[in-house]
């Protein structure tokens, strides 16, 4: 999946600089067995002032080199991983408005507020240098092996004594990441829902009850981290210390060996040179095997946010569908709709929507009234030529040209932290004090804005709070307003107004039909229904036209 981000290039850069670091690291040992059995025993002042030379020059080479390095792989990581960030958010809001209806939001939250910028510097930089590191345990045991082939071939010995348990250890670091990654997600969607209905929680003095269930499983969650703590200890044991020190132990002990019996011409300068690589020789090995552990881990915490780039979404789906035209009428034909194949909603529902006309809407509770919204909409998909625009099927008209031309104002009302401007400038962020001020006046919310000592720039708190549920409905009105879009789709909007209120919205509406808006009105307000053109009923899953 990384691929598509073209990471490659990043990914061969981090390498020849790498290599060109673990390069110069091998230097210094070479030069120093030189100087100890060829410079101070032959008295070769030149050759040992070069050497010290070396010794001194590198250290700063190595370092500047690892600060460029550093620098332009963080900020092309940093950039890269941004990107790669909005593009899982992307694909998310662009899903079919279905796919929520399965998945828990505060748990996608959880997911996709991860450090994605991580994951990538991984790939990018610890990735890269996992198979040079490789490559440079490699030359490192040949050198080794050159030098002397028995202290070289001891080494060998040093790879399948930490594999073998290395292998048990990091299949069951996975699978302890996959849990709590899993737990963790729950855990937000727990707490996320604790927040939504502290009101109830309150009330139903529940505080103790939902802090006890946090607490169960932040158990549960720490006792996995212990396991993942435990098993990642096991292995800084295992093969930084007991089996390096061991190997490093007998390297040197067979080396002093050699030099005190005059053995395969060692000298001294070989063992200090043997011992170098040894070291770095270790030290290589060890990073790939924890590379491989830390490969397991971020693939085991990110596989469920990569996952989403896979994806299909509605902009794929709606390539190549029609505009939308609205000048005559929406037909729904012998409609019949279910959720995800349950329990049916409406049956062979045949309705008229008008063009330029007020069309009203009323039926118990559960009827199925907001569902044509939804249909008309395209947040739910019908069956071919259930629904007729113009003549047209829905399905071969695009979405989104759908609903940049109709407004929905939901029963359900959504709100904004923030002021109640900030809130009308997210539907048009370049509004005139007349657009402003002729919405509050068809909405019918002038007098409450005036009487408020801030106006405008009252803050309304986290979805509204501060305002009451008619003053919310009011000013969702006066947001949809702002849309200009010529078809309106009303869902109980005066479910908590009261008679007055209602009558002055009512007549404001109708004044919109004059001037050339469609009105499609869902209410169990009769007082809503006085300027009407039409009214039909939802009735035993089906719409009867009953004015």
């Amino acid at each position: 999946m990384l691929k598509e981000y073209k990471i490659k290039k990043f990914m061969i850069f981090s390498s020849i600089i790498y290599i060109i670091i673990s390069a110069i690291s091998l230097i210094s040992p070479y030069v120093m067995g030189i100087i100890l059995d060829d410079f101070i025993p032959n008295r070769n002042l030149n050759g040992l002032i070069i050497g010290i030379i070396l010794f001194i020059t590198l250290p700063f080479i190595s370092v500047g080199l690892n600060l460029f390095y550093n620098y332009i792989m963080i900020k092309l990581v940093r950039n890269k991983g941004n990107d790669l960030s909005i593009d899982v958010m992307s694909k998310l809001i662009y899903q079919d408005y279905t796919y929520f209806d399965k998945e828990n939001s505060l748990e996608l939250l959880s997911y996709v507020s991860k450090e994605i910028v991580g994951y990538l510097n991984f790939y990018v930089i610890s990735l890269p240098r996992y198979y040079i590191d490789i490559l440079m345990s490699i030359v490192t045991l040949i050198l080794m092996i050159t030098i002397n082939p028995i202290l070289g071939c001891v080494q060998i010995l040093y790879l399948p004594l930490i594999l073998l348990p290395m292998k048990k250890i990091m299949k069951s670091t996975e699978n302890e990441i996959n849990i709590v990654v899993e737990n963790n997600a729950k855990m937000t969607q727990v707490k996320g829902d604790i927040f939504k209905a502290i009101e109830f929680i309150k009330t139903a003095r529940l505080e103790e009850k939902k802090l006890t269930e946090i607490k169960q499983a932040n158990t549960k969650i720490n006792q996995v981290w212990g396991k993942v703590a435990a098993l990642d200890t096991l292995t800084g044991i295992w093969s930084s210390g007991f089996m390096t020190l061991l190997f490093t132990g007998v390297t040197f002990g067979l080396g002093a060996y050699f030099i005190f019996d005059d053995l395969f011409a060692f000298t001294l300068g070989s063992l200090v040179t043997i011992m170098s690589y040894v070291s770095t020789y270790y030290a290589k090995v060890n990073v790939v095997l924890n590379t491989k552990v830390n490969k397991k881990k971020e693939d085991a915490n990110f596989k469920e946010v990569m996952s989403y780039l896979k994806l299909k979404d509605e902009r794929e789906d709606n390539n190549n569908l029609s505009d939308f035209e609205f000048k005559d009428n929406i037909i729904f034909n012998n409609l019949t709709f279910s959720y995800d194949n349950e329990k049916i909603i409406l049956d062979n529902l045949n309705l008229e929507i008008k063009y330029n006309k007020w069309t009203s809407i009323i039926g118990e509770t559960g009827s199925g009234k907001s569902t044509l919204f939804d249909l008309i909409l395209k947040l739910y998909l019908v069956k071919e030529n259930e629904i007729l625009v113009d003549g047209k099927d829905i399905l071969k008209i695009n979405a989104f040209s759908i609903r940049e031309k109709i407004t929905k104002v939901s029963q359900n009302i959504y709100l904004f932290p923030g002021t109640i401007l900030d809130n009308m400038k997210l539907i048009k962020s370049e509004l005139t004090d007349d657009e402003i001020n002729d919405v509050l006046e068809i909405a019918c919310l002038r007098d409450f804005i005036d009487s408020l000592p801030n106006g405008l720039n009252t803050d309304i708190g986290e979805m509204g709070k501060l305002m009451s549920g008619g003053e919310k409905q009011r000013l969702s009105l006066a947001m949809g307003l702002l849309r200009d879009c010529k078809v309106l789709l009303l869902d109980e909007v005066t479910s908590n107004l009261d008679s007055q209120t209602t009558l002055k919205l009512e007549a404001n509406l109708k004044q919109l039909i004059a001037k050339g808006y469609t009105i499609v009105s869902i209410s169990h307000n009769k007082e809503f229904l006085n300027d009407s053109d039409v009214i039909y009923e939802i009735k035993a899953k089906q719409a009867v036209k009953i004015a």
